[in-house]
Parts: C-alpha cells; structure tokens; sequence
C-alpha cells in the first residue's frame, strides 16, 4: 500500500506563524492576544489558531487569560539562566557528535544558515538574524541528537524570548553570527572539545557585553 505525505495542517501553519512572530518579538510579554485577532493577522480560521495557542499553553510558552485571551509567560532572569543551562546541556553533545560523524551535507546546511544569520546581523536586520539563528540551532540539535532533543531545545528558546531579554546592538549580533560560522568549522575539523566551548559561550549571547566605542576617533574594524 503507498503512503502520501501530508502536508502541515493549518494548525502546525498557525502554530509556526505564532513561534516566529514570539522569536522575532512581534508579540510582546503584557499584551493580551485574542484568538480572533491572530486569526485575522494570520489570515487563517479561527479554530486552527486557537489549536496552536492551546499547545503554546501547554509547552509553558503562553498562558490563557480567562474571557480576553492569551498573553506570553514573563520569564525573569532566573528562567532564563534555567533555560539556558538546559539548552546548553542538549546542544553540547549535538556538536560533539557532529564533530566526529557529521557528514558534508549537514555541515552545508549548517554553514548556510550561519551565513545567513551573518548576512542579517551585518544589515542590521534583527528579525532575520534571530530567525536564522533559531533556525541553525534547530538543524544543529535535529542532525546531533535527534527530533526529541530539537523540539525540546526550541521550546526553550521560546520561552526565553531574546527578542527582549537580549535586546542586543548589531554589533553583538554580529558576533554571535560569526561564532555560529566558527562552530561549524570546527565541527568539520573533529574538534569536538573547542566546538562544545565554544556553543556554551555562544547560547549566553544575552549575558554579551557590548563592545566598547572606538576611541581617538578611529573606525572599528
């Protein structure tokens, strides 16, 4: 008997929509959402929407409000540490393992995203780069470690929201591209032990200070 792949529903097209509109911080933390008014931003009926808020609610990303709608969980500094150490603890082993049997092809999809997570942060674009920088996370934890350890991490990063909590200048954003790059070069050199130090260093991006002005009136490099 044949099998036929099925397309996402509307309810995993909703469900995307809402995670990149909360990774790229178009819904903020205090705000109330209905579920009517997502649907018509989206475009898309009411029930597939109300199906993707009531998984967020469930994940811990949104919480319902009683007659109004829904609004983000606030994160404090504290769950953002927790969250942080749980996704280092799952991307560390997902780049060690690349490191000694990752394949070119994956390593190509890696790089691809890196650079795209660059080209954005070089044009000051913050929307794309946190895109894309969710998307080389998400690549790197299917291809280490599997779907599960994926799904899980970008739950995490979620609920952390950096769109807010690491409002950062496009100068640190830039730099956190360029170790994205570096991570997967050393990936493709077997470096297992600097390419683990070098993903703890990259996911406190939000801990990142930012760089000093130039003195004596000399452009940066």
């Amino acid at each position: 008997m044949r099998r036929f792949e099925r397309g996402p529903s509307l309810r995993e097209h909703a469900l995307a929509e809402i995670r990149q509109a909360i990774t790229v911080g178009e819904l903020a933390e205090h705000t109330v959402y209905s579920a009517a008014g997502l649907a018509k931003q989206l475009g898309i009926s009411l029930s597939p929407v109300r199906e993707a808020m009531m998984s967020l609610v469930a994940e811990g990303t949104v919480e319902a409000v009683p007659n109004r709608g829904y609004r983000l969980v606030p994160v404090t500094e504290a769950d953002l540490e927790e969250i942080v150490m749980i996704r280092v603890l799952l991307a560390v082993p997902a780049a060690e393992r690349l490191a000694q049997s990752g394949t070119p092809e994956q390593l190509d999809q890696m790089r691809e995203l890196a650079d795209a997570s660059l080209a954005a942060a070089r044009r000051q674009d913050r929307a794309a780069f946190l895109l894309a920088d969710r998307a080389f996370y998400e690549v790197l934890l299917r291809q280490g470690l599997g779907d599960r350890a994926a799904e899980i991490s970008l739950q995490l990063r979620d609920q952390s929201r950096l769109s807010e909590v690491g409002d950062k200048s496009a100068a640190v954003n830039q730099r956190s591209a360029e170790e994205a790059r570096e991570l997967v070069d050393l990936i493709a050199a077997g470096d297992a032990e600097a390419a683990a130090e070098l993903v703890r260093t990259n996911l406190y991006y939000f801990k990142r200070p930012e760089p000093a002005a130039a003195s004596g009136g000399e452009e940066s490099p």
